[in-house]
């Protein structure tokens, strides 16, 4: 499937992509750094508010990050007082990630942060638009996650 590809980064998909997700992550960085954390933290922080206990393995696959990079965060993270790691009673290989109170107290600061990010983000755009966007790029990310090609 050899489409053409348009050099100019106006008209690149993942140029936009990436260049707009730099966007949002400076712009959050600014509000987060305020409380000594980075945008990785938030990431994992974001999933653990949701589900907490799961293993080292879950939340990165969770975050969509690499397993060595959520470890490394993680152990920065409970330096910072914010997790706890604790070793599955059943599977003693498995590693589970559970929040300080330090950490949930953080929480509603934290969304209200991200949210405001949202709201600057989408200012002046239809919810129709928004709600495509949406659409699109988690089918975009769906195609690219699924598609296998042989290295040849």
């Amino acid at each position: 499937m050899a489409e053409h590809f348009d050099t100019d980064p106006l008209k690149s998909y993942g140029y936009q992509t990436r260049a707009t997700h730099r966007a949002f992550d400076r712009m959050l960085q600014r509000h987060i750094g305020k409380h000594d954390l980075s945008n990785g933290f938030w990431y994992l922080l974001r999933v653990l508010w949701g589900r907490e206990g799961m293993s080292q393995r879950e939340l990165a696959d969770e975050a969509n990050l690499t397993e060595s990079s959520t470890v490394l965060m993680l152990e920065s993270m409970q330096r910072a007082g914010l997790v706890r790691k604790r070793r599955d009673t059943t599977d003693k290989r498995r590693i589970n990630v559970f929040l300080t109170a330090k950490a949930r107290r953080m929480k509603p600061k934290l969304q209200h942060y991200a949210g405001r990010v949202n709201a600057i983000a989408t200012r002046g755009i239809a919810k129709r638009d928004l709600d495509t966007f949406l659409r699109v790029a988690i089918r975009m990310r769906e195609n690219l996650n699924s598609y296998e090609e042989i290295a040849g």
